[in-house]
């Protein structure tokens, strides 16, 4: 049975990313009212700190499964391997969850002015989370991304539904909130499940010897390089985060975790991507074709990157509003970690593609030593902006989270990149001057929206009228700007015409 394309499967990736933007607004307009800064704060910090944890027990497993799933689409044994993994990481996880209420002392180290109980409810999240993740990357690699997009967009919204209800009912609580993200999470999981499900109906779950054996090395093979990746990342992710905590406390953490939501609004229109160029690059990369992999690189880069700095600089110049939209007079402190923010998604998606590369290609050791690499200047960074001044740093609680985060992923992605351009045709140089020159004119652009808006009567500053009146204009001068000039896009004029012409093509055949 023929796949769809590339483009159909981005297209409905993409419809369905559109459809997840109303859940994560109304859940982004609704939480910290709901929960207030502090209560919000709490909320965030336990369930991002189960999340890395969930990601070191991953130990990159889960992508070697991808690029060896995307590879080898019918062998049923890799699947029941890869169950057993799942298993493991569920009951790891979830012992995790339980030792902060076994061993409170250590739990009020782990989760300062953090309500113990939460712990075991946001080990449960993560893996959640987690599992689902797992799942839709399978229905990418088998090439039913189409039925899977599909699947999860119903579940999305079915579960911004059930938020709404609680929320308008009065029943929306820390707790309450919990069950509503596990019916979420869970139907969507067992969505993705039943789309792939006639691929594994005759699957084997029982290995023999041999082939356990085969796997294991495999995996081992694959993955052990990046134990220490995973370590230290889950480390310098979860020690930057305790040091707001416990400097800081959980007010500024919630200011943190709103800036956090809004990067990743962004962030929607570029992930639908980033999975379906790595499986690309998994595929040349078996052919021994690294032309095709610098062609994907070189054609998508760019244009994944203007995506995002249009929303993010929008986001930057709007920063004000968009705080009142999701978080109301309370979170006032948030504004300027939100417009730091908002940066963070432009380079999020060279990140993906850059480290796509090296997944690719099995290069995992250079994974393993950026990461300790950036775990030096990371850590150190955030010491100085987050420690107080007799503890040697500036005390700038989120806003210096903020920094550190955007800061620090600058340099990172940028080295990422240079070292990819050194294994495939790609001009690192080019793609530099590119990233400065797309953000200094969006920038430009958006704040020249929004002092436009201000002089007309459409409200205050900070009125929905005058932000949405702002964001249309900004949409066409965008526009306008890609089209005058494509380079901007990565584009050359032929290929901006041959992109408009396999638009219209793949709308016609999604009618």
């Amino acid at each position: 049975m023929s796949q769809p394309t590339l483009a159909r499967r981005y297209a409905f990736k993409l419809l369905a990313n559109m459809a997840s933007v109303p859940v994560y607004l109304v859940m982004e307009a609704i939480l910290p009212r709901a929960l207030g800064p502090q209560m919000y704060g709490n909320y965030s910090f336990a369930t991002n700190l189960f999340q890395q944890f969930a990601g070191f027990l991953d130990m990159g497993t889960s992508t070697c499964f991808y690029n060896a799933l995307s590879r080898r689409q019918r062998e049923g044994g890799l699947v029941a391997f890869y169950a057993r993994i799942m298993l493991l990481v569920l009951a790891a996880i979830m012992l995790g969850g339980a030792l902060p209420i076994w061993f409170p002392v250590v739990g009020e180290r782990l989760m300062p002015d953090v309500p113990l109980w939460l712990a075991p409810l946001a080990a449960f999240w993560a893996f959640l989370t987690w599992w689902g993740r797992v799942l839709r990357s399978m229905n990418d690699a088998i090439g039913a991304t189409v039925r899977s997009e599909l699947v999860r967009t119903a579940a999305s919204l079915a579960g911004i539904a059930l938020l709404l209800a609680l929320f308008l009912d009065d029943r929306l609580t820390i707790r309450t909130l919990f069950f509503q993200q596990y019916a979420m999470l869970g139907a969507t999981a067992l969505g993705f499940w039943w789309v792939m499900r006639r691929c594994w109906r005759n699957t084997a779950w029982r290995l023999t010897p041999p082939q356990h054996a085969g796997y294991r090395k495999e995996f081992f093979d694959y993955s052990h390089p990046l134990f220490v990746q995973a370590l230290l990342s889950f480390l310098l992710l979860t020690a930057e985060r305790w040091l707001l905590q416990w400097f800081d406390g959980s007010a500024e953490q919630g200011f943190f975790a709103l800036s956090q939501k809004v990067s990743m609004a962004c962030f929607l229109f570029v992930s639908a991507m980033t999975p379906l160029i790595m499986r690309e690059l998994s595929i040349a990369w078996g052919n021994h074709d690294r032309a095709t992999m610098g062609r994907l690189l070189t054609r998508f880069a760019p244009l994944l990157y203007i995506v995002a700095a249009y929303f993010s600089c929008f986001t930057v110049a709007e920063g004000a509003t968009l705080v009142r939209i999701f978080g109301g007079a309370e979170f006032a402190a948030a504004i300027l970690p939100v417009q730091i923010m908002a940066l963070y998604p432009v380079h999020q998606a060279y990140g993906q593609l850059a480290g796509s590369v090296f997944h690719a290609t099995g290069r995992t050791r250079v994974l393993r030593n950026m990461t300790a690499l950036e775990c030096l200047y990371g850590f150190g960074t955030a010491w100085l902006l987050l420690a107080r001044p007799e503890y040697f740093g500036f005390g700038l609680g989120a806003v210096g989270l903020a920094v550190k985060t955007v800061g620090v992923q600058f340099v990172t992605v940028n080295i990422y990149l240079w070292l990819a351009s050194r294994m495939i045709p790609f001009d690192f140089g080019r793609n530099l001057l590119h990233q400065f020159g797309t953000l200094i004119l969006l920038l430009i652009l958006a704040f020249a929206c929004r002092e436009a808006t201000l002089s007309l009567p459409l409200g205050d500053a900070v009125s929905l009228a005058r932000f949405l009146v702002s964001g249309v204009l900004y949409s066409l001068l965008t526009a306008g700007l890609a089209l005058f000039f494509p380079a901007l896009l990565g584009l050359s004029r032929q290929e901006l015409r041959e992109l408009f012409r396999r638009t219209g093509h793949a709308l016609r055949i999604l009618r």
